[in-house]
């Protein structure tokens, strides 16, 4: 299952590497944006926060679209777009 010298030697593998890449970043922009949603209730966050919580979701946001990039140019984008859907429900 693992590459031999723990490298991506074949295309799949490298697909599912980065399919799981985006994963993880959807998920983490989910998180940040559920914690957003929560302190927006909550009058106790600092500007200072609000300002860094915003740039981690703006960030959160271009590597996510460089991910579907990547995953396009491997032939992956429906996979791409099953991701994101499903980890935004």
């Amino acid at each position: 299952m693992f590459p031999e010298h723990g490298l991506l030697e074949t295309t799949e593998q490298i697909r599912r590497f980065e399919l799981l890449r985006l994963a993880f970043f959807v998920l983490k922009l989910r998180k940040l944006e559920q914690r957003l949603a929560d302190g927006q209730t909550s009058m106790e966050n600092s500007q200072e926060q609000k300002d860094e919580q915003g740039f981690r979701r703006n960030l959160l946001h271009h590597v996510i679209f460089q991910q579907v990039l990547t995953l396009i140019q491997l032939d992956a984008r429906g996979q791409a777009m099953q991701i994101i859907e499903a980890c935004q429900n």
